[in-house]
């Protein structure tokens, strides 16, 4: 039960130390800093290295991409049926599709299940989680930003045309001003492309993945070991103290529909999507994931590795992507929602889908 005080008194000091200014309004970002730069790299070092490789891993890795997929799909369909604003889309897209697998996802799991399973969590999170949002994430982001720029801009030039023919206005000079920078706006988009690429391949936990992963076939000293190890225990107090600090409730009037919708998705649907295809694919995926069906149904436990996928695939929406949401005004009030809500209800849902996965069904 320690792990689990650690975690709820960390929060709780995060949502303090916002309340009373204790700590400045970029407190949270040093704080993510150190996890990102410091304490994650230091757990991918050792965790990894210890890794069992099994067919049950597949599963674990592409996991978050065919959510994401799902809740692109989802979403979509949904949006145009009930007359959502795209940037809503956009929104509930990025933030209910992607889990946080890392911040939450990893305190989590070494708080239910032990640090030895924390290897398959990091696997889900950097394989999984965080290279879905640096790629299909960040362009989906992209594209639908210009795309939503583009219309702005086109009903403004609609705007000037109608202006022009009443005031008798020659138009042409105005929009061509604007038409003369398409050639700077594919130059931006082949630059930011680029900037991706450099982000994916600079992050340092995914450095670090890259060099445990180069190392797998040597021996840790038992020095190395309690030094990664040391420095990775920091993650959980840092990281829920990050967490709390950065929750905000805001009013929640015309957000109902859209934020139920969301966090029903991220925090339900997911979990029980994943064990179905667990359940599916397991049994009859030929050859790939080799547990007996037989002996899980019977109460035997689900094998360890996809005990830890489900379980991630329950986690709230993940910070980061809720960021970019904001600072792409892809509906930045639902971002703030989903992550100020999705969180804490995360601390209530986490615990029954932990029962489920271990009763022996």
């Amino acid at each position: 039960m320690a792990p689990l005080w650690i975690i709820g008194v960390c929060l709780m000091a995060g949502l303090l130390f916002r309340r009373f200014s204790i700590i400045p309004e970029n407190g949270a970002k040093v704080l993510s800093g150190y996890i990102i730069y410091v304490a994650l790299p230091a757990l991918v070092l050792l965790h990894v290295h210890e890794l069992k490789w099994d067919h049950s891993l597949i599963f674990a890795a592409l996991m978050p991409h065919w959510i994401f997929g799902l809740s692109w799909i989802v979403f979509r369909v949904l949006g145009k049926r009930t007359g959502l604003k795209k940037s809503t889309i956009v929104c509930l897209t990025l933030t209910a599709g992607l889990g946080n697998t890392s911040f939450v996802g990893l305190p989590m799991i070494q708080a239910f299940f032990g640090a030895e399973h924390l290897g398959t969590g990091i696997l889900i999170d950097q394989a999984g989680s965080f290279l879905c949002l640096s790629t299909f994430g960040m362009l989906y982001l992209l594209v639908s930003s210009e795309k939503i720029e583009s219309e702005k801009k086109l009903f403004i030039e609609d705007g000037q045309k109608v202006k022009a023919a009443k005031s008798n206005i020659n138009p042409k000079k105005e929009i061509g001003a604007n038409s003369a920078t398409s050639g700077i706006k594919v130059a931006e988009v082949s630059a930011g492309n680029r900037a991706i690429l450099k982000r994916v391949l600079t992050f340092p936990p995914f450095i670090a993945l890259a060099v445990a992963l180069a190392l797998y076939p040597f021996e840790y000293s038992e020095t190395l070991q309690q030094v990664l190890s040391s420095i990775g225990s920091t993650l959980t107090p840092v990281a829920m103290v990050a967490v709390g600090f950065q929750i905000r409730f805001r009013s929640l009037a015309g957000r109902i529909f859209s934020l139920s919708t969301g966090l029903l998705f991220r925090l339900i649907l997911t979990p029980a999507l994943v064990t179905f295809m667990a359940l599916i694919v397991g049994p009859y995926g030929a050859g790939l994931w080799s547990w007996d069906a037989t002996a899980t149904a019977a109460g035997a436990g689900w094998p360890p590795a996809i005990q830890i996928t489900i379980f991630e695939a329950a986690m709230p929406p993940m910070i980061t992507a809720g960021i970019l949401c904001v600072e792409y005004d892809m509906d930045p009030e639902l971002a703030g929602l989903m992550l100020g809500l999705g969180i804490p209800l995360s601390f209530l849902t986490l615990p029954l889908v932990h029962l489920f996965l271990t009763s022996g069904f």
